[in-house]
């Protein structure tokens, strides 16, 4: 089947959906319309069906001239969306890359106070799964980049718009599509999702962190095993006894503090726009070489507003994330698992950190393995992790990194705007690998509630960020698409 009448259905169905659920506010700007869409597709990750913003994309943009390609992958439902805006001016370069996911994370529906995926606008806020990430981020990007398409002026090279699948978990994530559609994506430089804007006061922004290198990401299983009885007859050798002992000392436990070169910056950074005790506490942990002194600081600064991020920038974070384990009450299960996220900071390699993680637990008996996706071996994962571990940051001597902190600075007079170390990940790697530039944002100001809120419940974005974002992209495009 043709790959547009395959999917052709779909777009009917998003389209209906997104009209009926429309929030009646006629005063609604593009970018919040088309989020508030975005976020009534449902894309939770699995089973994703990512296709369905894929079509929804093409139907805003094939009529402003960029020339779509949706990618299927080889799960149905699951595509990546690939729309290129041509020069009309060339000059040689290669295209300006805007990438953001579809998908999202799960809900725990119980525990919203809005419908997640309504599109809700409450005060000043449009409340949904994946309205901050990266729903929020990819209408902006859409949205500035279809204002370029109307405004006519020349464009000097292509832009190309990349809706991403499997970016929150999955197998056909953008390594695959990398490896499988690399020129249709290859491009000079990247915007991808990353750098935080720190809300300030009247509406402005205090700190704009550009990400130029993110942690790495990397999941294990805890296995433990036992006599399986009844529940009035409990043993020593308890599979969930022995798991919860195991997931007890993770804890309580810390990783020592290192503060990587890009963290370094970032946090000096921070410190000219922090209060007095936490800016002392920022500059000190960055320039202590005494591995006592960081360690107290780390703690000191994580106790704070802001703690669990700083926490996430100068330490490897192991987090249990999932339990599974029992079938009824009075049963004593034979065996216990669980999940425990591992984040990595840049130059770590996984197989040192497994170690220490096997020496924390501290139990023989506690099977620790790491989960890989699709075919890969255990061996290939942790290759491939290694690998990652190698890479360095970005470079801030770009023309592109110099006109997004410029109008950054425009955008939210008085912002301190730095190079950043992103404390989760991205899809970015397959560009990094190959030398490709790429940085960051988030493109609206946000607040220490709304950080929380990513990945939780009631997530939410800021409407009059959301604005200002999508203006300041707007004037990064054009003068990095057609030289104004």
């Amino acid at each position: 089947m043709h790959r547009r009448s395959r999917f052709a259905a779909l777009a009917v169905v998003v389209i209906s959906l997104a009209g009926f659920a429309a929030p009646a506010r006629a005063q609604n700007s593009e970018v919040v319309t088309i989020l508030g869409d975005l976020v009534r597709i449902n894309t939770s990750n699995p089973p994703g069906n990512e296709a369905l913003v894929a079509e929804y994309l093409r139907t805003r943009l094939e009529p402003l001239g960029f020339q779509v390609d949706i990618v299927p992958t080889p799960t149905v439902g699951k595509a990546h969306l690939i729309a290129r805006l041509p020069a009309t001016a060339p000059d040689g370069r290669k295209p300006l890359l805007l990438a953001g996911h579809e998908d999202v994370v799960g809900v725990e529906r119980p525990l919203w106070t809005v419908d997640p995926f309504a599109g809700v606008i409450r005060g000043d806020r449009l409340y949904g799964r994946g309205a901050l990430d990266f729903k929020g981020g990819l209408a902006a990007f859409t949205v500035a980049a279809m204002r370029l398409a109307r405004e006519g002026a020349p464009r000097t090279r292509d832009l190309i718009l990349l809706a991403e699948a499997d970016e929150e978990g999955g197998s056909y994530g953008t390594t695959w599509l990398a490896e499988n559609h690399w020129p249709k994506i290859d491009a000079s430089e990247s915007l991808n999702e990353g750098g935080w804007i720190f809300a300030g006061g009247s509406g402005g922004a205090r700190l704009m962190g550009i990400t130029t290198i993110d942690k790495n990401s990397l999941s294990v299983t805890f296995r433990t095993r036992g006599t399986s009885t009844h529940s009035s007859r409990p043993l020593a050798d308890s599979a969930l006894r022995r798991l919860v002992r195991a997931l007890d000392r993770v804890e309580h436990y810390d990783t020592a503090p290192r503060i990587t070169p890009t963290a370094r910056r970032y946090l000096r950074a921070w410190a000219r726009t922090a209060d007095a005790p936490t800016a002392r506490r920022l500059r000190a942990i960055t320039t202590t070489r005494r591995p006592a002194v960081r360690r107290r600081l780390a703690d000191q600064l994580r106790d704070g507003q802001w703690g669990e991020l700083f926490d996430g920038l100068v330490r490897n974070i192991f987090v249990p994330t999932i339990v599974d384990s029992g079938i009824r009450a009075n049963v004593l299960p034979g065996t216990a698992e669980a999940t425990v996220n591992m984040r990595m900071l840049p130059g770590q390699k996984p197989r040192p950190l497994i170690r220490e993680l096997r020496r924390v637990v501290a139990d023989p008996k506690v099977e620790i393995t790491p989960i890989v996706s699709g075919d890969a071996t255990v061996t290939e994962t942790l290759d491939a992790f290694d690998k990652r571990a190698r890479q360095a940051p970005t470079t801030t001597d770009t023309d592109l990194y110099r006109t997004l902190s410029q109008e950054g600075r425009r955008q939210w007079p008085g912002t301190v705007v730095t190079p950043a170390l992103f404390e989760a990940g991205t899809d970015a790697t397959p560009w990094r690998q190959r030398g490709i530039p790429v940085y960051g944002i988030y493109p609206y100001p946000i607040n220490h509630a709304d950080l929380l809120a990513m990945h939780g419940n009631d997530e939410r974005v800021p409407i009059k960020g959301l604005e200002q974002g999508t203006d300041m992209l707007t004037r990064v495009l054009r003068r990095a698409i057609g030289g104004t």
